[in-house]
């Protein structure tokens, strides 16, 4: 009699790796045609709330960059998140663009140290630029401008920038078509870009 050995199937265990190895690939390969995040040049990395978050893609397309942003979030809230970004991206971003503070002011809840834990994230990167807020109802944005520039003075690769909330400023003295009924949210089409051009101009004219 032949003795004749049956193939064992290639456990479910071993299917789902391929599949995790194919995607992770799939999606490598996708960031390195558009170059984004480590694969841009310069290498960048975008910094934010749900403000930034609603125009990722226009900022993707804009400036290269990696984009780190989610709703509802402050300093505190996104100093792990920055924390987890820069390592998963595998090298130092040559520059960085920060749009935080909405809802540390919004929700007075601001975090001085927060901010700064989040700014020594960035210790090794070349430029980083800080976009300034614009107005926000009733409360005192100048005066957590000012806290967060003192910050910025002390940092040698640091830099704010008011281009993105002049453009909002300008445009709530004359009825507010680029925000949301909210009047803190970018509309979608001219507003959205108009915050990656921003981010985009910051990098130029700083960096």
């Amino acid at each position: 009699m032949v003795d004749v050995k049956t193939k064992r199937p290639r456990s479910r265990s071993m299917r789902v790796f391929a599949g995790v190895v194919v995607v992770a690939a799939v999606g490598v390969s996708a960031l390195a045609v558009a170059r984004i995040g480590p694969f841009a040049d310069p290498v960048t990395l975008v910094v934010g709330d749900s403000v930034t978050n609603l125009s990722r893609i226009e900022i993707e397309e804009t400036t290269g960059a990696k984009v780190v942003a989610q709703n509802r979030q402050t300093w505190a809230l996104m100093a792990p998140k920055v924390r987890g970004a820069m390592t998963m991206m595998g090298t130092t971003p040559d520059r960085v663009g920060v749009l935080l503070g909405y809802n540390d002011v919004l929700l007075d809840a601001q975090d001085l140290g927060a901010t700064e834990a989040v700014l020594d994230e960035f210790s090794d990167v070349e430029c980083v630029v800080v976009l300034t807020l614009p107005k926000l109802f009733n409360r005192d944005v100048a005066a957590y401008n000012a806290q967060v520039q003192a910050i910025v003075d002390g940092l040698p690769n640091t830099m704010t920038d008011d281009g993105w909330a002049n453009v909002i400023n300008d445009n709530l003295a004359v009825g507010a078509d680029l925000v949301e009924a909210d009047l803190v949210h970018p509309k979608k089409g001219r507003a959205k870009q108009m915050l990656a051009d921003s981010y985009q101009d910051a990098f130029d004219r700083h960096c």
